[in-house]
């Protein structure tokens, strides 16, 4: 038998289970999306770049940008019965994401994460065609195969499996972020 941690219990007495569960799975697709976002841009870099670095702003393996994309992406479940609408709000979505992002931390704190200059139909180098088709495509895999399929073993799962280690993957991405504020210096451009 499990023992329920504390802070698992704080929450779903503070909410219905279904809330917490919900709010669980939301986090799940948000760090799902920092991981995979993180892989990718470890990968591209090592093979067009030839070295493996950690190319984000936190020390752990994430990049907040592509869970908040993924969080944007899942929003449009409900047009999923149009594909090529879908495609192009995940394109819009990514787009706005990675152009907000990508400003503010050139005119906030004269950082350039990324670079697209150079690259087919950029905007200031920091979206570019490739980015947002690319991310408009992941969307549609996204709602047509990975989400189905993780709906259906989250909805299987016993939740008290799940729970506690949403929290503690939760408390480790906070304990990053304060970290990485304090002490870390990102890769820019």
């Amino acid at each position: 038998m499990l023992v329920k941690d504390k802070v698992i219990e704080k929450i779903t007495e503070k909410t219905d289970g279904a809330t917490a569960d919900r709010l669980c799975y939301m986090f799940l697709i948000f760090i799902s999306g920092c991981f995979v976002g993180w892989l990718y841009e470890e990968v591209f870099y090592t093979v067009t770049e030839g070295m493996l670095r950690n190319r984000g702003i936190l020390y752990g393996p994430w990049l907040p940008i592509y869970g908040i994309g993924a969080i944007g992406i899942y929003a449009m479940k409900p047009l999923k019965k149009n594909p090529f609408l879908l495609f192009l709000l995940c394109i819009g979505i990514t787009g706005v994401v990675e152009y907000i992002i990508g400003f503010a931390g050139i005119k906030l704190f004269d950082m350039r994460l990324w670079d697209y200059r150079g690259l087919f139909l950029n905007i200031n180098g920091i979206i570019c065609f490739r980015s947002v088709v690319s991310f408009g495509l992941l969307g549609l895999f996204f709602h047509y195969i990975l989400e189905p399929f993780s709906e259906k073993i989250f909805i299987k799962t016993d939740k008290t499996l799940i729970r506690a280690p949403c929290v503690a993957v939760l408390s480790l991405f906070i304990v990053d972020c304060v970290m990485s504020a304090l002490f870390r210096t990102p890769i820019t451009y």
